[in-house]
């Protein structure tokens, strides 16, 4: 049985590690940086100084790693056990199928965009239902303005915005400019006025926040 529990122990290892990148995503870091640390904290292997200093400035990333770090030392513990007790007990054949079985399970999984896709935004909507996970705006950041700054804007299938695209809905004439488009794992930069809106789209607005403000309160509503 250790083989089976070496490998689903793995696998686990491998779904905490998504979690906390997801979490570090929650406080403004990019989804692919924050993999990255997040594996690079959990076997203890060390990045460049200003990878580490973005995360030793903000505390809730600090605790994120802090976390996977000991996480990664008792991992590291189990592991070395499981393999020990594999070496000094022979293998059975139901055992090496049955792992085999959980690992090709495991990759066919993986290797569905979709389930990935479904599955990091439910985990998402789990994690910011935490305060502190909660990214603060860019406005709250850097202070622009009262009257204009920027914030995210996530259109809902009932939004006017969703078919039309950024030049038919006229959003710019109520002083409100997109930015970029976060669509799934497509990061859209600097979208032009032919782009689509989609639902779901996760919009990096500048403008006047009045109006920013009124036109997420159109899309609670409705």
């Amino acid at each position: 049985m250790s083989l089976i529990f070496l490998v689903c122990f793995i696998l686990v290892l491998v779904i905490i590690v998504e979690i906390s990148a997801i979490a570090l995503k929650l406080t403004g870091m990019d989804l692919h940086v924050a993999r990255f640390q997040a594996l690079s904290a959990l076997v203890t292997v060390g990045y460049t100084t200003s990878d580490s200093e973005a995360v030793v400035k903000h505390h809730v990333r600090r605790r994120i790693i802090m976390v996977l770090m000991v996480l990664g030392y008792l991992g590291t513990a189990t592991i070395v056990t499981a393999l020990i007790n594999i070496m000094r007990h022979p293998l059975t054949l139901l055992q090496v199928g049955t792992a085999i079985m959980i690992v090709l399970l495991a990759i066919s999984l993986a290797s569905s965009r979709k389930l990935r896709v479904h599955l990091d935004r439910g985990i998402e909507r789990q994690l910011s239902r935490h305060h502190s996970l909660q990214k603060r705006s860019v406005e709250e950041v850097l202070k622009l303005d009262r009257e204009y700054g920027v914030a995210e804007v996530v259109l809902k299938e009932n939004s006017f915005l969703v078919g039309q695209t950024i030049a038919d809905s006229k959003i710019r004439d109520r002083d409100i400019f997109i930015l970029a488009i976060e669509r799934g794992d497509k990061f859209i930069h600097s979208p032009r006025g032919n782009q689509t809106l989609q639902a779901e789209d996760k919009l990096i607005v500048y403008g006047n926040m009045r109006n920013i403000h009124l036109l997420l309160c159109w899309d609670c509503t409705r």
